[in-house]
């Protein structure tokens, strides 16, 4: 019994441990195609996240440096020139003072006489309409006050229009600064009120100049203006990218002007970072530590002796939020794609195998194949699925591509159709202007003017057809000026004169292509077709060293002194102008686009005596090559 008991037993573990390797071979197999399909996954997924997303984790920080310093660089020079207006009324102001003797003759005696004469109140009311003007026209202007040293504590107030005794302490205060400013010529100080609780908050810029005489350049007096502060610090908060940006205005003796910090001690902070300044470059941005925050910092000093330098900080992290926040998507991303990567691996082991047991089970067991067969769909979702399918749908795949190409041949042969059928021949306007052409002459058996309009016409047609940025000879855009002209004089009969005043040397050289027409055009109808009676046109081209100088004058209405600022500004700025002189406008942007700001239009006119457009461009290497131009021929 124990002989039978062994032998039974030993025969159970022999087919327990057959049993167990086939389920060993499966969990192999099943890792291997686990791990092969996780990788495979991986690359595919993190592969293009690897790729884009470091690259635009870098981009976006570059970009975000270059929107800062090209913001920085635009802050900082508005912030010098809204200064450099106010140091305008003042430097106008002196200059006012001290080239006119009589008015500083005048000033003294009205400041010196008991009680002031009817003609020096006629003065002071004269002089007062100088500065109201300038007052009511800058926003910033709060109060002007002039002072000549004087025994009766007299000071002149063009706001009020009168000379009067100081009677308010900030009047009083005015004269106290400049009385005890010693030699200097210049400075500035900040006037502040008493607000709620006792706090002082910053209210006014008041600067000062000396005033001299003109002729023995001794001191008399001095001007200050007074600034609203507060409407400043508006427009300079307008002009910050960043509302967490700081910004500092520091005068010649390294005091605060103006600044925006909310720290507790600014001047202390303005300590500790005048030493990193001095070794930076101007307008280049670098970093620094301020209050233990990362600040990218910048500078501008003026080129006055005695003007501010302008100091902005911006903090790093508000700066390169965005390549903060793309670096967090990246991470996301990785994470999001390995773990995707498994379920997928997960997923498609199970299923792969599943495919693969019944295809070993089809080809092992013949009579159960058919039953396997009916189960399995019938479209391929796998490469086994692919195996098994693929051949009973050989032939009609086959067949079904054979039909897709023939249809896609066919819609390719449409399409190809309809594009000839749309396709506009430059050729064809051409070709029925030559028939209009002839027929017009058949009618009257000779040339006439319509057929001469026709022609010229056919010839500016062929010659715009292309792209307009071509380069073509001088002589060439000359010769299509002329042809345009010819038409123009038929429109226009006996209306204007065409002159040209051309230097032959200059017509080998290239030139952008139909730049003359439009500024002759302009001239046409805004100063020849108003004109009474007849005018002239004049163009010019001649050399002047590297250059080559235009110009384009007409005898005709001319354009208002208003109207000429406004235009002159407009084409400086590269902004929009009226519709009437589109013209002016496109020919302006392809000039500095293509030669540079100096070769931008300039314009000079007289009302009612002339009106002259001209420009320069530089010399261009006569081996530079020349576009091409195919002749419009006649497609008969």
């Amino acid at each position: 019994m124990k002989d039978n008991r062994r032998t039974t037993s030993r025969r159970w573990d022999m087919k327990m441990k057959q049993m167990k390797k086939p389920m060993r071979i499966q969990l192999s197999v099943r890792y291997q195609f686990f791990t092969k399909s996780l990788l495979t996954n991986c690359l595919l997924l993190l592969i293009p996240i690897m790729m884009v997303g470091p690259y635009s984790v870098i981009q976006s920080s570059k970009d975000n440096t270059a929107a800062i310093e090209k913001s920085t660089y635009q802050t900082l020079h508005q912030l010098e020139q809204t200064i450099e207006q106010l140091y305008s009324h003042i430097d106008n102001a002196k200059i006012f003072f001290s080239s006119n003797p009589r008015v500083t003759l005048q000033m003294k005696k009205a400041f010196n006489e008991k009680p002031v004469s009817l003609d020096s109140l006629k003065n002071i009311e004269n002089l007062s309409l100088y500065f109201q003007n300038l007052i009511f026209t800058d926003p910033y202007i709060e109060n002007i006050y002039v002072y000549y040293d004087n025994l009766n504590n007299r000071m002149f107030l063009p706001q009020k229009g009168s000379i009067q005794t100081v009677f308010t302490a900030d009047e009083q205060k005015i004269i106290e600064t400049y009385k005890k400013s010693g030699s200097k010529d210049f400075w500035m100080e900040i006037k502040g009120k008493e607000g709620p609780g006792s706090k002082v908050s910053t209210d006014s810029l008041v600067i000062y100049q000396r005033l001299y005489t003109s002729f023995a350049y001794k001191p008399v007096g001095m001007v200050a203006f007074e600034f609203n502060l507060n409407k400043m610090e508006q427009y300079f908060q307008s002009m910050l990218q960043y509302s967490s940006q700081t910004l500092y205005l520091i005068d010649s003796g390294h005091n605060i002007i103006y600044t925006n910090s909310k720290s507790e001690n600014p001047s202390g902070e303005l300590d500790r970072i005048e030493s990193a300044l001095a070794t930076k470059e101007e307008l280049h941005l670098f970093h620094i530590e301020l209050n233990d925050t990362p600040q990218e910092a910048a500078y501008l000093k003026s080129a006055r002796n005695n003007g501010l330098t302008y100091i902005t900080f911006t903090p790093s992290n508000e700066i390169y939020k965005t390549t903060r926040s793309l670096s967090g998507t990246y991470m996301l991303l990785m994470f999001s794609g390995i773990f995707l990567s498994f379920v997928l691996a997960f997923y498609k082991t199970n299923k792969e195998y599943k495919y693969l047991s019944r295809i070993i089970d089809i080809f092992s067991n013949p009579e159960a194949s058919r039953q396997h067969f009916d189960k399995m769909p019938r479209k391929a979702g796998n490469p086994f699925e692919y195996i098994m399918l693929n051949i009973i749908k050989l032939f009609l795949e086959q067949k079904y591509l054979k039909v897709q190409a023939s249809e896609r041949d066919y819609k390719l042969q449409i399409l190809k159709m309809q594009a000839l059928q749309h396709q506009i021949n430059p050729h064809f306007l051409h070709n029925t202007l030559n028939t209009i052409y002839w027929e017009a002459i058949r009618m009257t058996a000779s040339e006439n003017s319509c057929s001469t309009m026709v022609s010229n016409l056919s010839s500016v047609m062929r010659y715009s057809v292309g792209d307009p940025q071509e380069n073509v000879k001088i002589k060439e855009e000359l010769g299509y000026l002329k042809t345009y002209l010819e038409i123009m004089k038929i429109r226009y009969t006996d209306k204007f004169e065409i002159f040209y005043l051309v230097d032959d040397s200059c017509t080998i050289y290239p030139i952008k292509k139909m730049i003359l027409q439009p500024i002759v055009e302009n001239s046409i109808y805004h100063g020849i077709k108003e004109k009474d009676g007849k005018g002239n046109i004049y163009v010019g081209i001649r050399r002047i060293r590297k250059s080559i100088l235009f110009y384009i004058l007409d005898d005709g209405v001319g354009i208002a002194p208003d109207k000429l600022l406004k235009l002159q500004e407009q084409l400086y700025a590269h902004s929009s102008i009226s519709s009437s002189h589109i013209g002016l406008t496109n020919t302006n942007l392809r000039l500095t686009m293509t030669y540079g700001a100096k070769s931008r239009l300039r314009i000079k006119s007289i009302k009612g005596k002339y009106t002259l457009v001209y420009f320069m461009i530089p010399v261009m290497d006569l081996e530079m090559s020349i576009t091409p131009r195919k002749e419009s021929g006649n497609d008969d």
